[in-house]
């Protein structure tokens, strides 16, 4: 059995609703690659993890944040 985890940041879906055009724009400048993640970039990580590409992997924490948050 594998267990991992994804960790997301800001990414650009409904929760961000309440976010101004130049609310987000402020965020992705603070983010390395200058956007907000999307669901897409997510669900990458996610189909990786379920697939045997990660075959090895188990007890990680994968952060989709573009590098905002660098441990």
């Amino acid at each position: 059995m594998r267990v991992n985890a994804v960790a997301p940041g800001t990414i650009d879906t409904d929760l961000l609703s309440n976010y101004t055009e130049e609310m987000k724009k402020k965020r992705a400048a603070e983010i390395p690659p200058g956007r907000l993640g999307t669901p897409e970039d997510v669900a990458k990580v996610c189909l990786f993890l379920a697939s045997d590409l990660s075959s090895y992997i188990t007890g990680e924490t994968i952060h989709v944040n573009g590098g905002l948050y660098i441990h």
